[in-house]
C-alpha cells in the first residue's frame, strides 16, 4: 500500500471515530470538535460540543462561545509515554460512556498525530514551518445512524491548501474534507467532516 493510500486510510479511521464519538454523545454530539495542540514533548488535547439547548442560538450566529460545552481535556507525554484524560462529569452521556469516550478519543488523537507526521514526511506540509494545532470537526445533519454510515462508505476525503491569510496568531494552512453529496463534490447530505492543520503567524 502506498504512503498516500495509508494516509487516506488513517483519515478515514479518524472520520469513523468521530462518527462513533458523535453518536455516543447522543443529543450532545450533533456538533463535535477535537483540538490537538502540538508540543515539543507530546501534545495536549480538548474536545467540545454545542449544548443541545443552545443549538438554535449557535446556528444563527457566527460566534457563540457560551453555547460550547467541554467534554474532556487530555495530555500525552512522549518522553514518559503517559496519557491522561479528564472528562466533564456534569454531562450524563459523558459519565455513562466515559470508558468508550476515552478509548475513542485516544485513538483519534493518536491517529491524527500519525497523519500530521505523514503530511510532513510527504512534503504536503513544509517541515520548516511552526505548526500549532490540528482541528477535527464532525457534524450530524440527520439522526439516522445507518444512513450516515452508508454515506461515509460512499464518500471521499479531499485535501487542499487553505489560501486564507492572517496577520498574526494561528492560520489554517491545510484541510481535508469529506465530499460526496448529490454532485459528488459538496459535503455529504447527512454529515460534515474536516481535518485542519494550523500554523503560527508571527509578523
Amino acid at each position: 500500500m502506498s504512503d498516500k493510500k495509508i494516509l487516506f486510510k488513517k483519515l478515514d479511521d479518524i472520520l469513523r471515530g468521530m462518527f462513533k464519538y458523535s453518536f455516543i454523545l447522543d443529543d450532545w454530539g450533533k456538533y463535535v470538535w477535537i483540538i490537538i495542540y502540538l508540543e515539543d514533548n507530546g501534545y495536549s488535547g480538548e474536545s467540545y460540543v454545542i449544548d443541545p439547548k443552545k443549538i438554535s442560538e449557535f446556528e444563527h450566529q457566527k460566534i457563540c462561545n457560551s453555547c460550547r460545552e467541554n467534554i474532556y481535556v487530555s495530555k500525552y507525554d512522549y518522553t514518559k509515554n503517559v496519557y491522561n484524560l479528564h472528562y466533564n462529569d456534569d454531562i450524563e452521556e459523558v459519565r455513562k460512556n466515559f470508558k468508550k469516550i476515552k478509548k475513542i478519543a485516544k485513538n483519534i488523537e493518536k491517529t491524527a498525530i500519525k497523519v500530521y507526521n505523514m503530511l510532513l514526511d510527504l512534503n504536503i506540509l513544509d517541515p520548516s514551518e511552526n505548526y500549532s494545532k490540528l482541528l477535527i470537526y464532525f457534524r450530524r445533519d440527520i439522526s439516522d445512524y445507518n444512513k450516515i454510515l452508508k454515506e461515509i462508505k460512499n464518500s471521499s476525503i479531499f485535501g487542499r491548501s487553505v489560501s486564507k491569510r492572517v496577520r498574526f496568531g494561528e492560520q489554517p494552512v491545510y484541510v481535508y474534507r469529506a465530499i460526496g453529496g448529490k454532485d459528488g463534490l459538496s459535503s455529504p447530505e447527512g454529515y460534515a467532516f474536516s481535518f485542519m492543520v494550523y500554523k503560527l503567524i508571527n509578523y
